[in-house]
């Protein structure tokens, strides 16, 4: 969102380094609660070490510093310490730095967040462009649990008035279990894309991601994107949304394909 929307929206906007511990200390002052939404899906140009387990403990000791009352920290279901996904492990080293400063705080993990940029709908558009076939890794048939982001946004800011979830790891996720295929299906569908799909296995396509990563700056994918897709990734329950929050979240079967229609400019 650029800055002139939060103006809009009377908020003071401040820019600053997340990484730099004295900016976000002083960005903290005089602040109740505070939301870090601050992450990497790739650990280049940034890090997951830098930005994924640095950034939440700069964050953290600047809640702490400044008396903040909670923090609402943004992670993804499947968050674990476990060396065959380093992002997830990331997320979850995340997490600790979190948990360790003793800082009041909730930890909302969400599945696919969905917007009209960015996200999943980057590594679709990659795909697509490379190569005469649309490339699923695996079966493609692992379930997910995508959510729009006007959906998670309105998580992240309702569970500042929900004390009872402090100290909680949360896990959202919309209306729906799909699987990786069907949300490739709905970006196909909505571009009006005519090659044809062709399943991969993971043990093929993982010496090709190894080189790409290595030579390209931006690779279609990356051999731990490619592991992690394998990966189920729904929430605690089809309904999560509405258990910790008394509202049902949209339906992206029927958001994706009129919203991921290529943009003309």
């Amino acid at each position: 969102m650029k800055a002139a929307a939060f103006k809009i929206r009377n908020a003071q906007v401040m820019v600053g380094d997340a990484l730099n511990a004295a900016a976000v200390t002083q960005a903290a002052q005089g602040v109740d609660h505070i939301i870090s939404l601050v992450a990497v899906r790739r650990n280049r140009p940034q890090s997951y070490l830098a930005v994924n387990v640095d950034g939440p403990r700069i964050m953290a000791e600047a809640a702490k510093a400044s008396g903040a009352k909670s923090v609402v920290f943004v992670s993804a279901i499947g968050a674990r310490l476990d060396s065959h996904y380093k992002y997830l492990t990331s997320r979850w080293m995340g997490e600790q730095e979190l948990a360790k400063s003793g800082v009041a705080g909730t930890i909302l993990r969400f599945s696919f967040v969905l917007a009209e940029e960015g996200g999943i709908l980057n590594d679709f558009e990659r795909a697509s462009n490379f190569g005469p076939f649309l490339i699923i890794p695996g079966s493609g048939q692992a379930q997910l649990q995508p959510i729009l982001r006007e959906d998670a946004s309105r998580c992240v800011v309702e569970a500042i008035d929900h004390p009872e979830l402090l100290g909680k790891i949360v896990e959202l996720g919309g209306p729906e279990l799909v699987t990786y295929e069907t949300m490739f299906d709905w970006f196909i569908q909505a571009r009006g894309i005519k090659k044809p799909k062709l399943k991969l296995p993971v043990g093929l396509l993982i010496p090709g991601a190894v080189l790409m990563e290595t030579l390209m700056s931006n690779p279609v994918a990356t051999p731990d994107e490619i592991n992690t897709i394998q990966l189920p990734n729904i929430a605690n329950g089809i309904d999560s949304v509405s258990t910790n929050f008394g509202w049902r979240p949209t339906a992206p079967s029927r958001w994706a394909p009129a919203n991921w229609v290529k943009k003309t400019h």
